[in-house]
């Protein structure tokens, strides 16, 4: 479905997440144990069935209303609500666009809201060729890094994915910092966030486990 930015909300309710981001043309499911929180959320979305994904901005943030949040999210089109086998609710949402938050709004029935700008990432509703990057590079580190993180994925099935589908996969998936993710989020252009991913997974590969790396 062909979504323009024009089209979307300006106002969002927002799924602030720990160390957790929802970009453009992947899907994310969130599990929702408090069914107060989950009816607003389903109010909330009336109508549109859009909802604002973001990062608090401390890792440790213990989901209160007064935590601090990034200024950059995507914006999540809710495609499902389904009880998984631990009895939680969980919501499947497609990302669709990211957006800048302009004000935050006062909360509604304990759910964040905010007024946001789709300007800066426009590009996001297009659905590009794939593009070219130093894949072979990136494989290359992919390997200690997987190994160090205890990962083990099907090699060959993951050389026949797509750039754009490696990409997301490694940006959603891999263990990155909260703010190395909010990072990649907010870089414009797969080359850029290509190169980005490139270096963050050289630096984790390949430096003692009581480093990390941390972009500000």
């Amino acid at each position: 479905m062909l979504i323009y930015p024009g089209s979307l909300p300006r106002v969002l309710p927002l799924i602030p997440l720990s160390r957790g981001i929802l970009v453009p043309r992947s899907e994310l499911h969130i599990p929702i144990t408090d069914f107060a929180q989950l009816s607003s959320f389903i109010e909330s979305i009336k109508g549109d069935s859009y909802v604002g994904v973001i990062q608090f901005r401390r890792e440790n943030a213990s989901e209160m209303m007064e935590d601090p949040l990034f200024g950059c999210g995507c914006t999540g089109r809710v495609l499902d609500i389904q009880e998984n086998d631990e009895n939680q609710l969980v919501f499947s949402l497609q990302g669709v666009c990211r957006f800048e938050i302009e004000q935050e709004l006062p909360s509604e029935k304990n759910i964040r809201r905010a007024l946001v700008s789709y300007e800066k990432f426009r590009a996001d509703v297009v659905q590009e060729a794939d593009f070219a990057f130093d894949r072979e590079r990136l494989m290359f580190v992919l390997k200690p890094y997987f190994k160090k993180i205890h990962i083990h994925p099907d090699w060959q099935e993951l050389s026949k994915t797509s750039n754009e589908r490696l990409l997301t996969l490694l940006m959603m998936m891999c263990p990155f910092e909260a703010s190395e993710k909010q990072a990649l989020l907010e870089t414009v252009g797969y080359e850029a966030q290509s190169k980005l991913v490139t270096s963050l997974v050289e630096m984790d590969a390949f430096q003692p486990e009581h480093q990390t790396a941390v972009f500000h």
